[in-house]
């Protein structure tokens, strides 16, 4: 007995020790910062010493603000006339121009591409409602990652490598998070801009769901933006603070910022709902319909006041842990529940009769949702709730980019190599 206490002892000792080791040395290489997101203000920082073999600033800090710089092409950020771009120098170029000519966009990825905009002479809010298409193709989550929304589109007939639509009357369903983590992000957004146009043209439609990430950024919260993303906006927008520099980007004075204001945050398309994140029995319990539910959640798009709100349906959809765009009741893995706890709250799981009850009161058949990372395109709750946030290849053509077509009544799985297989008939 003595000595297995002693063993168990002594494996505890050195697996602390191998801890602490291992926190201390990447602590020590690598760095670490107490940053506060809003501000840009570092409480505290150490650069780590591979700062020394990298541009970045060696040293401690102690209530600085955090360094950030330009890297690599993005823009353009457009105010009326206006337009800022930043250029392979890492140049940031603003530049008057005529709104009616054609604007370049410049990709920052290997093969460097480029495409055309022309800028729309208003803008309405969308629709939420329509007719199921003869095809439907959708997919999520792509996170500013140009290469995998540019591939899938392509082999997959959306459209060809002139960014002209050819999916006909055919519909293409985002549903949210396209900005955040990637390099792209600008650039995915001008791409999906200038295909609704050409899509109207042939009689096809593009639908933008936003997410919680389109959300957060329309609030100038850019926790999980690249630092890039960062300085293009305190340049822009001169202003040091980083949230009030980030929310500048998309507010009412910006393109991208009028343009974002008219997605809604859940669509009916024929029997299938779309919306981000998800849905809870409580809708039916306020009585929420699809128009109301985007009318309230596009009333506080890009204002911080939503997070005081205390009337039921307005702090449902915009402060709630069951928010459209936030919601993980029906994605309950453990590593969800344990940021749950971790924050002091609890996630309930939807239950089948819940669902039901849910897909019933909007005369859908079935919810399709992304927000919440799967292997795999897959089902849930009896084949009614389709899951399609996958981690979608870096690379062009990778068979790791996935989405969704319905078509003829059937649900396939396709890639970005244009592959498909039967996923629900």
């Amino acid at each position: 007995m003595k000595q297995k206490r002693h063993i168990i002892i002594k494996t505890l000792k050195w697996g602390a020790i191998c801890i602490f080791g291992y926190l201390f040395l990447t602590t020590l290489i690598f760095g670490h910062t107490n940053l506060d997101t809003r501000t840009g203000v570092q409480s505290f920082g150490w650069s780590g010493l591979d700062a020394l073999f990298s541009d970045q600033a060696f040293g401690l800090f102690i209530n600085e603000p955090y360094k950030t710089k330009l890297k690599g092409v993005d823009g353009p950020y457009i105010f009326d006339n206006i337009k800022y771009e930043v250029n392979q120098k890492n140049e940031l170029k603003k530049n008057t121009f005529d709104r009616r000519k054609p604007i370049k966009v410049h990709v920052r990825n290997q093969d460097e591409d480029k495409f055309e905009i022309i800028l729309k002479n208003s803008y309405e809010n969308e629709v939420a409602n329509y007719d199921l298409p003869s095809r439907l193709i959708a997919i999520s989550d792509i996170e500013g990652n140009f290469n995998a929304l540019y591939s899938f589109l392509i082999n997959n007939k959306v459209m060809d490598k002139n960014y002209n639509w050819i999916f006909g009357d055919g519909h293409l369903v985002l549903n949210g998070d396209f900005f955040d983590r990637g390099k792209n992000v600008t650039q995915c957004l001008w791409l999906i801009y200038t295909l609704e146009k050409k899509a109207e043209e042939k009689h096809g439609k593009v639908h933008f769901i936003n997410g919680n990430h389109e959300i957060m950024n329309l609030e100038g919260d850019i926790s999980y933006s690249q630092h890039q993303y960062i300085e293009v906006a305190k340049q822009v927008s001169q202003k040091t603070n980083w949230e009030k520099a980030a929310k500048f980007m998309y507010s009412e004075k910006s393109e991208l910022g009028k343009w974002l204001r008219t997605k809604n945050v859940i669509e009916k398309i024929g029997p299938y709902l779309f919306v981000h994140a998800g849905l809870t029995k409580r809708y039916i319990q306020e009585d929420l319909k699809i128009d109301e539910i985007n009318k309230i959640a596009r009333k506080y798009y890009g204002k911080t006041v939503a997070k005081t709100l205390s009337g039921s349906k307005e702090k449902l959809i915009i402060n709630s842990q069951n928010s459209p765009y936030w919601d993980r009741s029906l994605a309950t893995k453990t590593s969800y529940k344990l940021a749950f706890m971790l924050n002091g709250d609890s996630l309930i799981e939807t239950s089948q009769t819940e669902l039901d009850s849910i897909l019933n009161f909007y005369d859908a058949k079935k919810l399709i949702i992304g927000h919440s990372v799967v292997n795999d395109v897959s089902t849930d709750y009896n084949t009614k709730l389709i899951k399609i946030d996958v981690k979608h290849g870096l690379t062009k053509n990778s068979p790791k980019t996935k989405g969704i077509l319905i078509e003829n009544n059937k649900i396939f799985i396709i890639n970005s190599l244009g592959e498909k297989k039967r996923l629900l008939s």
